[in-house]
């Protein structure tokens, strides 16, 4: 596959994904405060299984400048030595902004059952399908999710009323941080395609594969599942 098309196909995806995402997420305003409360408890353990799932990344990686990148997502992930500025923090001071009190020990079962295979796939599937998975997959498809929530969260009434909402989390993965980030995670991609050190069509499977996981998470939310979320 020529280095264009490879590209090309994920700019297709990312666009597909925005139509997507914008639809489903236009309802949030509308959502009552215990249902946005859930949802971003939930999304908690999206947050929390990244950093790990980079580590499992970067730990598998052959040495290449994609792997000091990733290195250096986790580092900010982590909040660069400072644990009070790691990301998981970060977004449980978002939930506390929004009136969490309590944060569950483990994600709602369907959610866990969700997440389990990622580990999994991360340990056994080859370099190539796991850069796609969580390299060029969740790490970029991330933003996607979080630029269109944050675009219709701040419609919803509890967000505009209130002056306290703790905004860091967003201002990181919405913003130039990010982006830049995405940027360089390209570059470093196209150099190990184009030197045939990994084989595209094992990184859009990989990809393909994250993207169906964020579907499905997000299809958890739906009024129908949301039922079940809060047994």
């Amino acid at each position: 596959m020529k280095l264009s098309n490879f590209w090309a196909f994920f700019d297709d995806a990312k666009l597909t994904e925005e139509i997507l995402i914008n639809s489903s997420f236009q309802s949030i305003p509308n959502w009552n405060l215990e249902k946005l409360q859930r949802v971003c408890i939930e999304y908690r353990w999206l947050v929390k299984n990244h950093a790990n799932h980079l580590a499992l990344l970067v730990s598998r990686l052959p040495e290449s400048q994609f792997k000091c990148l990733i290195a250096e997502v986790l580092n900010d992930e982590l909040g660069n030595g400072l644990y009070e500025k790691s990301h998981l923090v970060l977004w449980d001071n978002f939930l506390k902004s929004i009136g969490v009190e309590q944060i569950p020990a483990r994600p709602h079962k369907i959610n866990e059952e969700l997440f389990k295979p990622m580990s999994f796939l991360l340990i056994n599937e080859p370099v190539d399908f796991i850069i796609g998975l969580e390299g060029v997959g969740v790490e970029c498809i991330c933003q996607v999710y979080l630029d269109l929530f944050r675009k219709h969260l701040v419609a919803h009434p509890f967000i505009k009323n209130n002056q306290s909402i703790d905004w860091e989390f967003w201002d990181i993965h919405t913003g130039g941080v990010d982006i830049a980030h995405k940027e360089l995670i390209r570059k470093a991609v196209s150099e190990l395609i184009q030197s045939e050190k990994i084989d595209p069509d094992l990184v859009l499977k990989g990809y393909n594969n994250a993207k169906q996981l964020w579907r499905d998470f997000w299809a958890n939310f739906s009024e129908e599942k949301i039922l079940q979320l809060n047994k």
